[in-house]
């Protein structure tokens, strides 16, 4: 069977680099209209026709037929499934879990109090009343999701942690346990669209929360965008990205490993390159990402994915190489390089770093305790990965004392009549004449 991929060595510095990096940002901006007129379509309906509209879509989606009574999983469900998921997939969970638990305890909000000449100023932090984490469950089942999106809730302290995920004909075992291993007894049979919209606007069966998080496809990504504002959201994710940083100490067989870990999530869009400064290099891992390619028990993903999903790149120099991360914000960034710490000093924009031969991606996405609901499409700009903060909110406390008032009251006048507001200005002058 002739191979459908072909995997580009592209010099960063020549007109096909910048091409790369131009048609990655437009990748990104771009619409797809009709996944945004339904997705429209079924969030106004929802919001309007509540469990009718959340049943009929499921029948229509997910070609099952859900009630009010079947649309929330019982724990009676729950607990069988959970018994049946592997002993070996338990064990690895529940040590994924403690590691998972551990790094997001660091993560603890700030809180601080400090006298000023007026009075006090203080930050206080409370957790979120209520979430809602989604599952996705379209290309397979997420287990490891449900760790990522509920532990960092708890240890935030939010009261009421709410999962959906898509529905089959029964429950996953392997969601099961890590939902019972959390102890998340608020289940519902919900993907897609119905499942944002519903979390979003309430219906008879589901109430609302405060926020949603959770990775899905394009579908799920433009309803969290629709429905903010209604309630937070962690992200707008996208297909997956990796950008590899490598020289000639980095092993090409690992690297093309590395490459194609990404480009096997399945949606075709998917993002895997390589950046380094050597062309003999750059040749050794194109040639062991074909050879994995036409072995692979999962070739038909590959043969989906986009021209240049998976590309080497070569550049002149370590900084264009960097140059090229920072703008690429990626969402994962390996670096194999003999100066991996003096590089990882120089990134600026990248969502998860994993540094050395030995720190692959899988070992993030599934075990050691760092988060894989990550920003991506370049989000890595200006957002960071989900963690115990985003469950968070920060609240200012003022508490200023007659004289204190005294002291800034003209100051403050000044600046509210310089923008013409009369009766904040009012507001101060008046006390200050009182006291």
């Amino acid at each position: 069977m002739p191979v459908k991929i072909s995997i580009p060595i592209i010099p960063l510095s020549s007109h096909h680099g910048k091409r790369l990096l131009d048609n990655a940002k437009t990748m990104r901006g771009r619409r797809d209209d009709d996944a945004q007129r339904t997705v429209e379509k079924v969030i106004a309906d929802i919001r309007k026709n509540g469990d009718r509209a959340l049943f009929a879509y499921t029948k229509q989606f997910d070609k099952v037929t859900i009630s009010s009574s079947t649309v929330r999983i019982s724990k009676k469900v729950l607990d069988a499934q959970s018994q049946k998921a592997p002993q070996a997939f338990k064990i690895a969970l529940n040590e994924a879990a403690k590691r998972i638990r551990a790094y997001h305890k660091k993560q603890k909000g700030c809180v601080f109090s400090f006298k000023t000449r007026e009075g006090t100023l203080s930050q206080l932090v409370r957790p979120l009343s209520r979430v809602g984490v989604y599952v996705p469950g379209g290309f397979t089942t997420y287990p490891s999701s449900i760790l990522m999106g509920v532990i960092p809730a708890q240890i935030a302290g939010v009261g009421e942690i709410a999962v959906a995920t898509p529905p089959r004909k029964e429950l996953d075992p392997k969601i099961a346990y890590a939902l019972d291993l959390l102890k998340i007894k608020e289940v519902y049979n919900m993907g897609g669209v119905q499942a944002i919209a519903a979390f979003a606007y309430g219906t008879e069966s589901v109430r609302s929360v405060d926020k949603i998080v959770g990775p899905g496809n394009v579908y799920v990504s433009l309803a969290k965008k629709m429905v903010y504002g209604a309630v937070d959201i962690d992200t707008i994710a996208g297909p997956s990205e990796v950008v590899v940083l490598a020289d000639d100490t980095a092993n090409p067989e690992w690297v093309a490993l590395d490459l194609l870990a990404q480009a096997e999530h399945g949606s075709g869009n998917e993002s895997a390159l390589c950046v380094t400064e050597s062309y003999d290099l750059a040749e050794k891992i194109r040639t062991y990402c074909m050879t994995e390619i036409l072995r692979s028990p999962v070739r038909g993903v590959f043969d989906k994915l986009s021209a240049h999903s998976i590309c080497i790149c070569v550049a002149k120099t370590r900084d264009e190489s960097i140059r090229f991360i920072n703008e690429c914000a990626p969402e994962h960034l390996q670096i194999i390089t003999k100066t991996m710490r003096k590089d990882v000093r120089k990134i600026t924009n990248a969502s998860a770093i994993f540094c050395g031969p030995y720190s692959p991606v899988a070992l993030g996405d599934y075990y050691i305790g760092t988060n894989h609901v990550l920003p991506t499409g370049g989000a890595a700009r200006y957002a960071s990965p989900l963690g115990v903060e985003s469950f968070l909110k920060r609240m200012s406390v003022a508490e200023i004392s007659a004289e204190g008032l005294k002291r800034c009251a003209g100051k403050v006048s000044t600046l509210a009549r310089s923008e013409n507001f009369i009766h904040h200005a009012l507001s101060v002058e008046r006390r200050a004449e009182q006291i």
